[in-house]
């Protein structure tokens, strides 16, 4: 019986492997790499694994997915570096400022107004079997400022929120092998019995009672 094989994903970056990236591509300067570094975490863009590397979350595959289809140009790594090029010129009296700018602002601010217009909010909210203690509808799990917390479906008539006080599943710093966008986590049965999947359900059913890191043992059911 062949043996099942699981190719390996691209490491995540770290701290110092996204930082050689951004110098590599020509993309900001040393004194924005930490503040850079620093916003994609108190945003919840992204989060730490066990392997202190950086793990997209739900906000920054949404975020990302949005700008990509929407703002093409602002997002691409030649666009970024030519702008940082561009202010190097500012700087050193080569290219007036103000023309600069406009050539990029306004196009830009047409197409921001345009998608403020066509584009749907983007609904992240999660559903919970608990029920909100004040007025008994189901509660549900909303992304705020500072993270996710839990909120009654019945706002504005009920304001009950609370903290979600369960920490949220761990990955083994490996990519979905059905969907490859999320990393998958370790879960728990109502039972308490352990098995790995895709934090992506129900878009991705991707499950398996045995560990997919090892080839040996790896496998979906």
């Amino acid at each position: 019986m062949p043996s099942q094989h699981f190719t390996e994903p691209p490491p995540r970056y770290n701290e110092a492997s996204l930082i050689k990236t951004l110098e590599e591509n020509g993309i900001g300067r040393p004194s924005t790499y930490a503040p850079t570094i620093t916003t994609i975490q108190t945003r919840h863009y992204v989060a730490k694994n066990d392997q202190k590397r950086f793990v997209p979350t739900e906000t920054g595959l949404t975020v990302n997915d949005l700008l990509t289809e929407h703002f093409p140009e602002v997002v691409d790594i030649n666009f970024t570096a030519t702008m940082e090029e561009q202010f190097d010129k500012v700087a050193e009296g080569k290219e007036k400022w103000v023309p600069m700018i406009k050539s990029f602002y306004g196009p830009f601010h047409k197409n921001l107004e345009n998608k403020m217009e066509k584009v749907e909010k983007q609904n992240t909210d999660e559903k919970t079997d608990e029920v909100c203690e004040k007025c008994g509808k189901p509660m549900i799990i909303k992304m705020g400022r500072f993270g996710k917390f839990m909120a009654c479906s019945g706002f504005p008539d009920c304001k009950n929120t609370k903290k979600v006080d369960k920490e949220p599943p761990k990955s083994i710093g490996m990519t979905c092998p059905k969907c490859g966008k999320h990393e998958i986590v370790i879960k728990h049965t109502k039972r308490k019995r352990i098995f790995y999947g895709c934090p992506g359900y129900p878009e991705c059913d991707y499950a398996s009672w045995k560990d997919p890191t090892k080839p040996e043992e790896g496998g979906e059911e």
